[in-house]
């Protein structure tokens, strides 16, 4: 008998909690450092390309024909579009100074791992945690010049939520 919420895959929970903490370990060097390092994308693009296979894995596991494959694949790559667009039509429209090329990047490499509606709801939390500090700040330093935070955190917030919601619900 069990209790307590079911798991679908003990592979992919092990997974989402790895990424979880990779993004962790992006935004402490964000916070640092003011930059998201080119090399070390390079290394985190095979281990979010990763994602559609191991959820592959768990359906031929199961049994199911191999045309449930497709949309896994398809929902990656419009994740991983909708992660890199969105940040830069954002970056775009501010001119430049809203948000970095490292951060759009990122965005578009965590749109393979967590798929369209992981990342709509990464954006959300990022940008509802983002708000209040900006505004915040600005209210302290009284300065109405646009200004520079490392939104990486802020991301990392919102995939928590996305993690928690892809595992429990």
């Amino acid at each position: 008998m069990m209790t307590g919420t079911p798991i679908a895959s003990n592979v992919w929970m092990a997974y989402l909690l790895t990424i979880f903490l990779v993004v962790t370990g992006f935004a402490v060097y964000d916070i640092l450092y003011r930059r998201v390092p080119d090399k070390a994308l390079a290394f985190f693009i095979p281990l979010a390309a990763l994602a559609p296979l191991i959820q592959a894995c768990s359906i031929l596991e199961n049994g199911r024909t191999p045309i449930f494959v497709w949309p896994i694949v398809v929902k990656a790559l419009a994740g991983a579009l909708l992660g890199f667009c969105i940040p830069l039509a954002a970056a775009l429209a501010t001119g430049g100074s809203g948000m970095g090329g490292g951060d759009i990047k990122f965005c578009g490499i965590l749109g393979l791992v967590y798929g369209p509606s992981g990342m709509a709801l990464i954006f959300l939390v990022a940008a509802g945690f983002a708000m209040p500090v900006v505004l915040l700040y600005r209210r302290l330093l009284r300065d109405k010049q646009p200004i520079a935070i490392p939104f990486l955190p802020f991301l990392a917030c919102g995939c928590s939520a996305a993690t928690l919601a892809e595992l429990f619900l």
